[in-house]
């Protein structure tokens, strides 16, 4: 099996340095694509992947990378960040429902704990390695 890994697109780097001790304990491979295209090539290698997708100003852009992801990597688990001024509860509603709707596990609004996402990043890739090494067993079998 080829590492598993977090991949975080986000602009300042931010939210990679929460995971990456994370990682480290874990021999998780945490990477930082820069461009969306570059992000979909890492997403479409079959491996474990968790996505931490950081939505910042270009709503539109995050939002329409979500659901490429989705259609490209089905199996990688997204957790949306909102780096977004949101007026309230509603538009946060609104923007997770959204988000659920596009493929996203969690949507997760500031303040940001570093503990939650760890949390998070954590499960989701647990069970992303437990679902690979399930399929390449049944594989193996075959």
């Amino acid at each position: 099996m080829k590492y598993p890994q977090v991949v975080v697109y986000e602009s300042d780097g931010s939210l990679a340095r929460q995971v990456r001790r994370l990682a480290a304990e874990n021999s998780w491979l945490v990477r930082e694509p820069r461009r969306p295209e570059s992000c979909l090539e890492l997403l479409a290698d079959f491996r474990p992947s968790v996505l931490l997708l950081k939505l910042e100003d270009e709503l539109h852009a995050g939002l329409s990378l979500l659901a490429q992801v989705t259609q490209l990597a089905p199996r990688c688990s997204v957790i949306l960040v909102s780096d977004v001024k949101m007026e309230g509860a509603e538009q946060r509603a609104q923007l997770s429902a959204l988000a659920f709707d596009l493929g996203a596990k969690h949507t997760l609004f500031p303040p940001l704990q570093q503990s939650v996402i760890e949390d998070l990043v954590s499960g989701l890739l647990t069970a992303s390695i437990r679902r690979t090494l399930g399929s390449s067993i049944e594989t193996d079998d075959a």
